[in-house]
């Protein structure tokens, strides 16, 4: 386990479902997108920024396969690769705008550029790029990407596997906490016998739970990065780091603003133990 740092550090995840509709491609959810950016803005808060793929990157990257890496049989596997990126910093820059029309210091870092895969393993080779940012109190922004392997393959990585690499690889930086805005209140079990169940909104869940919740079905999407089972195997990781998270509904009044603050919120509260 890394020492703790001095500087504390908020890591941001925007679902791409938050700001997107999945069921429509590359169709941005305009005011949710500006209403969060504003928050961002107004808490002014030392910030990691990264969003998902959303109706961007997803049916691109389900439609060539590409989180399975390189198969011969896809046709134009290759040219989707990089529409898939592409599509990737069409969303990405229309968010890094919205900053800059409002004299707000981001920067958009390229995860396929800073992150390279051997075998299983991901490989960070350029987190002081993400630090020097920080340094200049310049807001960096990441996003779901491809990513290439050294054994001369490819898939991608999502937002929440940046995340974990962040929490293990920032050495100036110390992350306080770690928010995952979504378009729910957070993570839903199911409560009582299984005759009678009812749904009920996980308000705190300690670190040493997550392997045992009887998690509620809410319905699926397109989601080739693993959907809420995933976004737990990776909530799991990050807590080895001892960062609490927090998963809150991003279409609620505020909400964001109120998670950078450190408000009480109704959402889901994962405390280490």
């Amino acid at each position: 386990m890394k020492l703790k740092r001095k500087n504390e550090i908020l890591l941001l995840k925007l679902g791409g479902s938050l700001l997107t509709d999945k069921n429509k491609p590359f169709f941005i959810r305009e005011e949710v997108a500006k209403s969060t950016i504003q928050q961002i803005i107004n808490a002014n808060e030392k910030v990691i920024l990264i969003h998902g793929g959303g109706s961007f990157g997803h049916p691109l990257a389900k439609k060539y396969n590409i989180s399975k890496g390189l198969d011969k049989s896809i046709p134009n596997q290759i040219i989707g690769l990089t529409e898939t990126h592409q599509a990737m910093i069409k969303f990405n820059s229309y968010l890094v705008n919205l900053f800059l029309e409002r004299n707000y210091p981001v920067l958009s870092i390229q995860p396929s550029s800073i992150f390279i895969k051997d075998a299983e393993n991901i490989i960070a080779k350029s987190i002081d790029i993400i630090e020097t940012a920080l340094d200049l109190k310049i807001l960096p922004i990441l996003y779901g990407d491809i990513i290439f392997d050294k054994q001369g393959s490819f898939s991608i990585i999502s937002g929440d596997q940046i995340i974990s690499e962040l929490c293990e690889n920032l050495q100036k930086y110390c992350v306080s906490k770690v928010i995952f805005a979504i378009e729910t209140d957070g993570i839903f079990i199911n409560d009582g016998d299984s005759k009678d169940k009812n749904i009920k909104l996980a308000s705190k869940i300690f670190s040493s739970e997550l392997d045992d919740l009887d998690l509620a079905d809410l319905g699926k999407k397109i989601d080739v990065t693993g959907g809420i089972e995933g976004k737990i195997d990776f909530i799991k990781q990050i807590c080895k780091f001892n960062v609490p998270v927090q998963l809150i509904n991003g279409l609620k009044e505020n909400y964001i603003y109120n998670s950078l603050k450190n408000e009480k919120l109704i959402c889901t509260n994962i405390i280490i133990n």
